[in-house]
């Protein structure tokens, strides 16, 4: 990290207005990136951006210069988004998601989908499910770093995962026997 990031940061523990507003600046349009990603939606996403921004210069002190700061700064965007999902009433259940869902992977309607396809067919799909999805599938987050991040444990990051990738299957082969139903027309 360069100097002037270190000295930013220890301005915006320090409380320094000027500095905070930079920080923020620096950052902000990056993190709401991430919030609408695992939120779905603007309103959704802005309230988890702006509970992200509370959490971030709550805990700032606690960032210790490891690792990437970006990385820390979406980690805790991806925390709020999760807490936010989890006091969704009709999603509850699925944090003790407990059958694994066998998938296998060799499927010539998967291997055909566009990315715009998957992430408009992933709506459809729970909300924990694409948050596990989104993160190891687009973000490369391993499964042991997303039940780190969102507090679950490898199983049922991995029963999230094979939930979506059946459910987004289930959605395809529909959308394909629909569109070539009309082709037939």
């Amino acid at each position: 990290m360069s100097e002037i990031n270190i000295h930013t940061i220890k301005s915006c523990i320090a409380g320094d207005r000027k500095s905070q507003k930079t920080f923020f600046l620096a950052y902000n349009k990056k993190l709401y990136a991430v919030a609408l990603k695992y939120m779905g939606n603007v309103s959704e996403a802005e309230e988890v951006l702006q509970d992200s921004w509370m959490n971030i210069f709550n805990s700032l002190e606690k960032y210790n210069d490891e690792g990437k700061l970006e990385g820390w700064l979406k980690t805790i965007v991806i925390r709020t988004a999760w807490k936010q999902t989890r006091k969704r009433k009709y999603h509850s259940e699925l944090d003790h998601a407990s059958d694994m869902i066998s998938y296998s992977g060799n499927s010539p309607a998967i291997d055909k989908i566009t990315c715009e396809e998957v992430l408009k067919l992933l709506e459809h799909v729970p909300v924990a499910s694409q948050q596990v999805f989104k993160m190891f599938v687009i973000d490369q987050y391993s499964h042991a770093e997303i039940s780190e991040i969102l507090g679950i444990n490898n199983a049922t990051s991995r029963s999230h995962l094979a939930k979506a990738r059946k459910l987004l299957k289930e959605k395809f082969e529909l959308l394909n026997k629909v569109h070539n139903g009309l082709r037939a027309i």
